[in-house]
């Protein structure tokens, strides 16, 4: 086989009677693909890089396109297979503008030892929003680098009576999931409630719980117990727990908190209902528990300045000294939950009770956790744990989950997997909130990332946001609710982008921040209030350009699209809405991932990066939201889609960390510290003003926008 020429076009065409489309390689236009010509038309693909993209275009002798012309098919050999395809389609070659907007999911490409079809159904998983003029096809085939494929015979044609069948199915299943979250927004937006809970409070052997009644009632009422899988809008979910007479407007339960067979309800949910022979009716909405007596004593961690690093492990050599110079007193560490978990116990496993059941966690993987965070903790850094669940995770992955994602949401969807996804976090609560810190201490807790962009970080598969966020809300109330067990002072936070306010073009992929954030505090009016805050990622507009204070989609209003270092007063203004304070606080923001890219090292470059650092601890330093600032990352990584953020450059022979990036890594280092006015000064003439008041904005200068 001969390697192809760069600008060479591979045809490809699949003979028929009818006329079709037939589609060419643009081998020109691939990235991270070696390309080979084969006999009879077939085309080799080894993948190298993790971002594998194949541009297609129509031959030009191929007709138009005919309106019914919406399936893209080919055929592959694939002994491996593929685990998920992206379809991007825009208009013009020269100048693509590759966007999520123009975006088609595919399935993945099952492992294939003969020649096997594929198909993509571009009408149907653009939602209709493709159209005949958008004619350039990229096809991203999985994130593995090595991978060997053959795909032969490009074309566009009509779907078939069974790909038509196949795709009014699909609209049913979505039109089924609408249902559900019109269900879901029924009861949370319902206001009319004839009771209320008013209390939970978890106790060592009891939960009392408090409640009444808008107006006396000579009706029988009683307390349902729903667990953590089952759905409030299903009417026969939940078990009926104690029966209770009012005869006033006020009632007390005061329950079991383990159940006979001795399951624990802490994170059980409850409700008034009314009895009667045909069975019970919600009387109020379900609510959790707001107070949770902790077996321990534990303070509440606060970093003694901004500065945090994200990701952080240990590196040989630099570790301590880098560290100690940065002056860092906050930062993160992600625990893939999956990789934790062993099926049976073995003479490397760790033991667990929790759930009246025994579970098992691998103790190597346990122990390296183990080391990191307990020297972190020597340090006085404040830890917050990023918990992730891979594709590998077996029951914890939700049964929805598309191999698009990079992460999976929890399945909360039955009781087993509920009780594993439980039985984690207990484990690594219990295990980082020892008052001795024999292993390290956690603080803060951070649900996934970035779910407002879940098909890709915290996949679900396509959900309206109603639904997704009920299962999403529901995995951060457990996590609260059993950190709490053991730290009087555990926060979870919800992790999110640097998008705000904006429509998004699949509804059912992503939603927007700010909608999300009202969401939760929905939840916390009606469905009890708890510790939550946010973990934001207020990155530059664009990734790949550091100069922030140029942002060009940025407003000092409610109704920004996005938020980024320069509006980070936006954020911190919305949080201070009386429906988002906590116990009359504002709640803990944590800027947990954000950096600045160097396009190349040079000294232009670097001095943006610097500059991009002082403005924005200007900024944040004002605010009271703010607790830490993770800049990430350390050291660049030459596998991150090519930006360079990090505060060293790329590994080299001899050189595994790089070298600290200059003059960026000493203004970082001065912050918060005697020498920072003197570091940081001579980027004022960069920004072209005279002092760094200027760029801050006042709370009361932001724009509601109501």
């Amino acid at each position: 086989m001969n390697a192809l020429p760069l600008f060479a076009l591979f045809f490809f065409c699949l003979s028929s009677a009818q006329a079709q489309v037939r589609y060419q390689i643009e081998a020109s236009y691939g990235y991270d693909v070696i390309i080979e010509n084969e006999a009879d038309g077939e085309v080799s693909i080894l993948t190298s890089g993790e971002d594998p993209q194949v541009i297609i275009s129509s031959e030009k002798s191929s007709p138009r396109i005919h309106p019914r012309e919406t399936v893209l098919s080919f055929e592959y050999f694939c002994p491996d297979g593929v685990d998920f395809v992206e379809l991007f389609y825009t208009n013009d070659l020269s100048d693509p503008d590759w966007s999520q907007q123009r975006q088609v999911e595919g399935d993945a490409l099952p492992k294939a030892e003969t020649w096997q079809p594929y198909t993509i159904n571009l009408s149907v998983g653009s939602k209709g929003k493709w159209d005949r003029e958008q004619n350039v096809f990229r096809l991203d085939f999985g994130r593995k680098e090595g991978l060997r494929m053959q795909v032969r015979n490009f074309t566009l044609r009509a779907p078939t009576a069974a790909e038509l069948v196949s795709a009014e199915a699909a609209e049913a299943i979505v039109a089924a999931k609408v249902e559900t979250a019109d269900a879901i927004d029924a009861l949370l937006y319902k206001e009319d409630w004839p009771a209320s809970i008013n209390a939970i409070k978890v106790l060592e052997e009891t939960i009392e719980i408090s409640a009444e009644l808008e107006q006396t009632t000579q009706g029988d009422v009683g307390l349902l117990s729903l667990e953590a899988h089952e759905a409030i809008w299903d009417t026969t979910a939940g078990s009926f727990i104690q029966k209770a007479r009012f005869d006033d407007t006020k009632v007390h339960f005061s329950i079991p908190r383990f159940s006979e067979i001795g399951r624990d309800r802490l994170t059980n949910r409850f409700a008034i209902i009314s009895l009667s022979e045909s069975g019970h009716q919600l009387q109020s909405y379900p609510k959790w528990a707001d107070s949770v007596l902790a077996e321990r004593s534990m303070p509440r961690l606060r970093p003694s300045n901004l500065k945090g690093l994200g990701g952080l492990e240990y590196k040989e050599g630099i570790f301590d000294d880098d560290l100690d110079t940065l002056g860092v007193t906050a930062g993160t560490v992600n625990i893939d939950l999956g990789g934790l978990i062993a099926d049976a116990s073995s003479a490397n496993t760790i033991e667990y009770k929790h759930q009246n059941k025994t579970w098992y966690f691998h103790a190597g993987s346990v122990e390296r956790f183990d080391d990191l965070l307990k020297k972190l903790s020597d340090k006085d850094i404040v830890m917050s744990a990023i918990l992730l669940i891979s594709k590998n995770s077996g029951s914890l992955v939700h049964p929805e989950y598309k191999t698009a994602g990079i992460y999976s949401m929890a399945n909360l969807t039955n009781q087993a997997s509920s009780d594993l996804y439980r039985a984690t976090v207990s484990f690594l609560a219990e295990r980082y909130s020892r008052p001795d810190k024999k292993y390290g201490w956690i603080s803060h807790w951070i649900i996934f990332n970035e779910v407002d962009f879940g098909w890709v970080w915290t996949n679900m598969g396509e959900q309206p946001m109603s639904v997704y966020m009920d299962t999403y809300e529901r995995a951060m109330r457990l996590v609260w609710l059993e950190t709490r067990r053991f730290n009087p002072t555990a926060e979870v936070f919800v992790s999110l982008t640097h998008h705000w306010d904006y429509s998004p073009s699949d509804s059912l992929r992503a939603y927007p921040p700010r909608d999300i954030l009202d969401r939760l505090a929905l939840y916390s009016k009606t469905a009890g209030d708890y510790a939550w805050g946010i973990a934001y990622h207020p990155y530059p507009q664009s990734l790949l350009r550091p100069r922030t204070w140029e942002d060009s989609r940025t407003t000092n209003r409610f109704d920004s699209p996005y938020i980024t270092p320069k509006n980070i007063e936006v954020l911190d203004a919305y949080l201070h809405q009386p429906q988002f304070l906590h116990n009359g606080k504002v709640r803990t923001v944590i800027l947990s991932e954000q950096g600045y890219h160097t396009p190349d090292y040079s000294t232009d470059s670097m001095a943006d990066k610097a500059a991009a650092i002082a403005y924005t601890w200007a900024k944040i330093t004002a605010l009271d939201s703010v607790e830490s600032f993770h800049y990430h990352r350390w050291v660049d990584h030459p596998k991150e889609g090519g930006l360079k953020v990090g505060l060293r450059t790329l590994p080299e022979p001899n050189k595994p960390f790089g070298e600290r990036k200059e003059p960026a890594f000493s203004v970082f280092s001065a912050l918060e510290t005697a020498d920072e006015d003197a570091v940081t000064r001579p980027f004022l003439d960069r920004l072209n003003i005279r002092n760094w008041d200027e760029v801050r904005v006042p709370r009361k200068d932001i724009e509601r926008n109501d």
